[in-house]
């Protein structure tokens, strides 16, 4: 029974240590700060589409996919979008409250209309280089088809399914396996 006991606790041990690394966070940055930057980005991006006069779009959670890129584009700096349904944008800021012409463009740009891209995401990281007396974020807005052409597009690719994991390659090691922190 003891040796039971103890190869529980091992695992546990073990499962908590992987999660810890597969989900970096930079010195202060909690959960709830994260949180409330991403929620202060989506009001940011509500006021913008009132203020044009366009059709209100629906905040989803992020997919892991954008979690695991953005959190690439925060710890290497480079920009990164989605190469699969190309709706996210990644940028640098040291203020969240600037409108930049990346945040214009997927919620006011043509290239995305409200009725075949009603969704959006937003996911605001600690840059690797951020500093606490001079903090920088890389800031990724996706825009998003409905969720029942998100699940079935990759059927209607000229090619189904290839390539549909060439993102991966992309993404940093401490990044894989990113998951939402918390539920908007």
């Amino acid at each position: 029974m003891k040796s039971f006991q103890t190869s529980v606790v091992l695992a546990a041990l073990t499962i908590s240590g992987y999660a810890q690394t597969t989900q970096p966070s930079a010195s202060g940055w909690s959960a709830k700060s994260k949180k409330a930057a991403e929620d202060a980005l989506a009001s940011k991006i509500e006021m913008m589409l009132a203020a044009a006069k366009r059709p209100a779009l629906t905040r989803v959670n992020p997919s892991m996919r954008e979690l695991e890129l953005v959190c690439t584009a925060a710890l290497t700096g480079r920009t990164v979008g989605d190469p699969v349904m190309g709706g996210l944008e990644t940028y640098a800021t040291d203020d969240l409250s600037v409108e930049t012409e990346p945040l214009k463009e997927l919620t006011l740009g043509r290239s995305y209309p409200a009725k075949k891209w009603p969704r959006y995401s937003v996911i605001v990281e600690l840059s690797a280089n951020s500093k606490p007396e001079h903090p920088e974020y890389t800031v990724g807005v996706a825009r998003r088809p409905s969720a029942a052409l998100e699940f079935f597009a990759p059927l209607f690719f000229d090619v189904p399914f290839k390539g549909m994991n060439e993102w991966k390659k992309q993404v940093a090691s401490d990044c894989k396996n990113r998951k939402t922190e918390s539920s908007r």
